[in-house]
């Protein structure tokens, strides 16, 4: 099917509608991701994330749909210390579903064990994977341990609490010390919006997954840590969109792509700047 997609955007949107807020039922999930198939504008969708356990439940229901064209593709939510199991499920959950990445999180309370789990991983051929950092750990250095790996950073940037929306400066930190050190991200969590807002219900100040886009275009560009974080904090629309119609998309090289629980919503955001097709 055509699509009118921009390329900075190709498979930008990593459908995890069993996540919160969204909270999918599994059966929903996978029956949205498939019908998704027929829309104009589904190049933009990446792969549905879904938590280990569920895998095997995926599979079943995706077989009872036309997969002739291609399998379901999966990114799998790997807890800390089950990286064996979910390579082993690769196997086992073909033909129906394709596991194009993994998405592994890590013990952070005990660097010794998390710098083993991080050993293994980077030990794993032919399937990318996105290793989980809290806040704490890229403080204390763990974005080290990626570097020359061919792994990959997963980050969060909110949550159902306050405290887990980093601050622009905090995200800036991590975006700056992430593209200097050459290992590309993902991220998760409260990107619902192109442009940066705060939800008039919780209070939470929301970042703007264009915001960062543009952060990490800066430093790439190796602008200073206070020209990104500003990036981070910008909510005119008019510079903001100004500047993503300008970008020649190579923030895509560091930023690959983010969860969230209703691609619809961000794509129709970036419609509203004239950014994205009807």
């Amino acid at each position: 099917m055509s699509s009118s997609v921009p390329e900075q955007f190709l498979r930008f949107f990593d459908d995890a509608a069993t996540f919160p807020p969204g909270l999918a039922p599994v059966e929903q999930a996978v029956a949205d991701h498939v019908e998704r198939r027929s829309f104009r504008n589904v190049a933009a969708v990446g792969p549905a994330v879904l938590a280990l356990a569920d895998l095997q439940r995926a599979r079943e229901i995706a077989d009872a749909f036309d997969l002739t064209s291609a399998p379901v593709e999966v990114s799998v939510v790997t807890p800390a210390g089950a990286l064996e199991e979910a390579l082993a499920a690769v196997g086992e959950v073909r033909p129906q579903l394709q596991v194009v990445t993994i998405e592994l999180k890590t013990d952070p309370g005990d660097r010794e064990v998390m710098a083993e789990q991080i050993t293994e991983a980077a030990a794993v051929q032919g399937i990318p994977i996105f290793v989980e950092l809290t806040a704490a750990q890229v403080a204390d250095g763990a974005l080290d341990l990626l570097v020359d790996t061919g792994l990959a950073l997963k980050y969060r940037t909110g949550g159902i609490e306050a405290h887990l929306f980093p601050t622009p400066q905090e995200l800036g930190d991590v975006l700056v010390k992430a593209v200097a050190a050459g290992v590309p991200f993902k991220l998760t969590a409260g990107l619902h919006e192109a442009i940066r807002y705060t939800n008039s219900e919780t209070g939470f100040h929301h970042h703007g997954f264009l915001n960062i886009a543009l952060a990490t275009q800066a430093a790439r560009a190796h602008e200073s840590a206070e020209r990104v974080a500003a990036w981070l904090a910008e909510t005119d629309p008019d510079v903001l969109a100004t500047a993503a119609a300008d970008s020649d998309g190579s923030w895509r090289e560091s930023f690959r792509s983010f969860g969230t629980c209703s691609v619809g919503e961000p794509a129709d955001s970036l419609r509203r700047l004239d950014l994205f097709p009807a």
